[in-house]
C-alpha cells in the first residue's frame, strides 16, 4: 500500500478507538477527518475532503429530521399514540403487539428517535394504568423504531447513504420501498420474535422501581393526580345566553362561581380558532368555553346564563390538549421571590399568560380559594395554558418546570402536516424530483406552515448525525481512492470459493453491525459503501444486494444499549441494565441477521 493508503487507514483506525471510547466528542472526532486526510495529502482536493457539506443525503436526512419533528409536534403521532391505548383493552399481548407494529410503521417515515420520543410517555401511562412494569415494554419499543427503520428510503440514514451511492456509481438510486422488499420480512420476524421469545426474555422489574425511573407524568394523570378530572367542563354560548357581548370581566367566572376559564374555540373560516383569554375578551355567539372549577357551579353557571353544558371529564381535557395547550406542573424554590406572595397580587394570569388551577401543598392539593394563598417553598402549582407559555415559564428563576412539554400536540396542524410530509414523499416516487430535493421543500413548508416553529426547529435536528455523516463521507472516499476498498473487498470475495455469496454478505452484514455499534450507523454506510461495491463487481453481481447487505447490518444496533439512540432513550425508563438488552437483543440480532442474509442471496 502507499503511503496515503496508510495514512488513510490510520485515520480510520485512530476514528474508531475515539468513536468507541468517547474520549473525544464524536462530533469532533467526525469533523476533523477532513480537515486530517486533506493535511496528509490522502485527499490532495479540498472538494474532495468538504464533499460530505454538499452531499444530497446530507441535505435530504436533515430535512426529514425537520419532518419528523413537525409530524410530532402537529400531534399526528400523539393521535397514533392516543389509538394504541384505546384499543389495547387489558391484555398485555395485545398491547405489545399493537405498540411493536405501529411504531415501525411510523418509524418507516419518521425519524426512530422521534417515534420513541413521541411513544415512550404514552406506554409508560399504559403500563402505569395496566399496573405492568414499563421494563415489559419499553426495550421492544425501542427495537421496533430501529426495525421500522428497515422499511423504506428514508427509515434510517443509512439507507440514505446506500441509496446516494448506489445513485452515484449506476446513475440510479432505490425508490421509497425498495428497500421493503427484504426489510418488511425482517420487521416482521423481528416483532415475531419480541412476541414469543422476546418476551420471556425480558427483566421482570418490579412496578415500585420501575415507577421511580418512569419520568414525568402524562397531562392526562396530573389531572387525575389533582384530582381535577371532573372539573374540565364544556360550555357554549347560545342565542339565548346572558353571556353573549359580555366581556370576561364583567361575567365574573371566577368571583361568583369559582371557575376559571382555560381556552376558548371560536369558529374561525372552515375551522376553529382556539386561544386562552384575556379580561378584555368578549363572548360570542357558538364560543364553546373550556372551564376548570367544580361540577356543580359549572352547571349552576349554564343554567345562570341559559347557556348549553356538555358533560365534564377527560373527553374534555383531550380537546383541550388537542389545540395547543397544555397542563404543567412547577414547584416553587426555596429563594423564589414570588414566595409570600399570593397568586391574586402576583397577577400571575396577566404576567405568565397561564391559569393556576391548584396548589400542591403538604402532600394534597388545594382546588379552592387558593388564590389567596401565601406562596411556600416547596409548593407546586398545577398550569393551564397554551404550550408556547409553559415553555417561556421553564426559563423563569422563580419556578422549576417538573413535566415537560414533549407530548404537546395542535391537532389543528395535524392535515397541515400530513401534507408537508405528502410533497417529500410523493415526487421521489413518481420519479419527478429527487428525494433530497422534494424533502427540502417539505421541511421549508413544515416552517412556513408553522406546524414546526422556526425557533424549535434546531431542538430536533440531531447534530451529531449530521456531522458523522459529514466527517465520514471523505473517508469513504479515501479508502476506495487508495485500494483500501479493493483489498478487503477480495479477503471477503475470497470466501465465496467455501461459504458461496451468503458468506460475503454475512461478512458485509457482520462488519456493518459491529462498525454501527462502536461509533454509528451512518459513519458504517459511508465507510462500507466502496467494500460493498467493490466486492460486488469482483464476484459479477449486482451491486444492489451488496449495498442492502451493509444497510441492513448498519440497522442492527440492538445488543448494548449505547448501539443506538432508541436504546438509551428507553434504558433509564425502563431500568434496564447492559445485560438485558445483550439478553433480549442478541437472539434478536441473530433472527434479523438470518432472514436478510437468506432473502439476499436468494434473489
Amino acid at each position: 500500500m502507499t503511503f496515503h493508503a496508510w495514512a488513510s487507514l490510520i485515520i480510520l483506525v485512530i476514528a474508531a478507538v475515539l468513536f468507541l471510547t468517547r474520549w473525544v466528542r464524536l462530533e469532533v472526532v467526525a469533523l476533523s477527518i477532513p480537515v486530517a486526510l486533506f493535511l496528509t495529502g490522502a485527499l490532495d482536493s479540498a472538494s474532495d475532503a468538504l464533499a460530505g457539506f454538499g452531499n444530497h443525503a446530507v441535505i435530504a436526512i436533515a430535512s426529514i429530521f425537520v419532518l419528523s419533528a413537525g409530524i410530532q409536534e402537529s400531534g399526528v403521532a400523539a393521535l397514533l399514540s392516543r389509538l394504541i391505548h384505546r384499543f389495547s383493552g387489558s391484555s398485555n399481548f395485545k398491547k405489545l403487539a399493537i405498540i411493536c407494529t405501529t411504531v415501525a410503521g411510523l418509524s418507516a417515515f419518521m425519524s426512530n428517535a422521534a417515534t420513541v420520543a413521541v411513544f415512550l410517555p404514552v406506554v409508560i401511562a399504559l403500563a402505569r394504568r395496566s399496573k405492568t412494569s414499563p421494563s415489559h415494554l419499553l426495550m421492544p419499543l425501542g427495537f421496533a423504531a430501529i426495525l421500522g427503520g428497515n422499511l423504506t428510503l428514508i427509515g434510517t440514514s443509512s439507507n440514505l447513504l446506500v441509496s446516494d451511492y448506489i445513485m452515484q456509481k449506476t446513475g440510479e438510486g432505490l425508490s421509497m420501498f425498495d428497500f421493503g422488499r427484504i426489510g418488511l420480512p425482517i420487521c416482521a420476524a423481528g416483532i415475531l420474535y419480541l412476541l414469543t421469545l422476546g418476551r420471556g426474555l425480558l427483566p421482570r422489574i418490579d412496578n415500585k422501581t420501575a415507577q421511580q425511573t418512569a419520568g414525568p407524568m402524562l397531562p392526562e394523570q396530573l389531572i387525575q393526580e389533582y384530582g381535577l378530572v371532573g372539573n374540565i367542563a364544556r360550555m357554549q354560548i347560545g342565542s339565548a345566553s346572558s353571556l353573549l357581548g359580555q366581556s370576561l370581566a364583567e361575567a365574573g367566572l371566577g368571583h361568583d362561581y369559582q371557575l376559571t376559564l382555560v381556552a376558548v374555540s371560536r369558529r374561525a373560516g372552515l375551522g376553529h380558532h382556539w386561544f386562552m383569554p384575556d379580561a378584555s375578551f368578549h363572548f360570542q355567539l357558538g364560543d364553546d368555553l373550556y372551564l376548570e372549577g367544580p361540577e356543580i357551579e359549572a352547571w349552576r353557571l349554564a343554567e345562570d346564563t341559559l347557556s348549553r353544558m356538555g358533560l365534564p371529564g377527560e373527553r374534555q381535557i383531550e380537546k383541550v390538549l388537542d389545540h395547543g395547550f397544555a397542563f404543567a406542573e412547577v414547584s416553587i424554590p426555596p429563594r423564589s421571590e414570588i414566595i409570600g406572595h399570593s397568586l391574586c397580587e402576583l397577577d400571575f394570569r396577566g404576567k405568565y399568560g397561564l391559569n393556576a388551577l391548584s396548589v400542591w401543598r403538604d402532600g394534597k392539593a388545594i382546588t379552592e380559594n387558593f388564590t389567596e394563598l401565601e406562596l411556600q417553598p416547596a409548593d407546586a402549582l398545577l398550569l393551564a395554558g397554551p404550550v408556547a407559555s409553559v415553555r417561556r415559564i421553564k426559563g423563569e428563576e422563580d419556578f422549576v418546570l417538573l413535566t415537560a412539554t414533549n407530548d404537546a400536540r395542535d391537532f389543528g396542524k395535524a392535515f397541515l402536516a400530513i401534507g408537508c410530509l405528502s410533497v417529500a414523499l410523493l415526487p421521489p416516487l413518481l420519479g419527478i424530483a429527487p428525494l433530497a430535493m422534494s424533502a427540502l421543500l417539505g421541511a421549508v413548508l413544515m416552517i412556513l406552515t408553522k406546524c414546526l416553529p422556526i425557533e424549535r426547529a434546531g431542538l430536533f435536528m440531531e447534530w451529531k448525525v449530521l456531522a458523522m455523516i459529514i466527517g465520514t463521507i471523505p473517508l469513504g472516499i479515501a479508502i476506495e481512492q487508495h485500494g483500501i476498498a479493493d483489498l478487503v473487498a477480495n479477503n471477503l470475495v475470497s470466501v465465496a470459493p467455501v461459504l458461496g455469496v451468503a458468506g460475503v454478505f454475512t461478512g458485509l452484514y457482520l462488519l456493518a453491525a459491529l462498525i454501527s455499534i462502536t461509533s454509528s450507523n451512518a459513519a458504517a454506510a459511508v465507510i462500507l459503501s466502496p467494500i460493498a461495491a467493490r466486492a460486488a463487481l469482483a464476484m459479477e453481481m449486482d451491486i444492489t444486494n451488496a449495498l442492502l447487505a451493509v444497510a441492513f447490518g448498519c440497522s442492527c444496533a440492538f445488543v448494548v444499549p449505547f448501539a443506538h439512540q432508541c436504546n438509551l432513550m428507553v434504558a433509564a425508563p425502563g431500568g434496564y441494565r447492559t445485560q438485558d438488552f445483550f439478553r433480549v437483543g442478541a437472539g434478536l440480532s441473530v433472527v434479523v441477521a438470518v432472514v436478510a442474509i437468506a432473502l439476499l442471496s436468494l434473489v
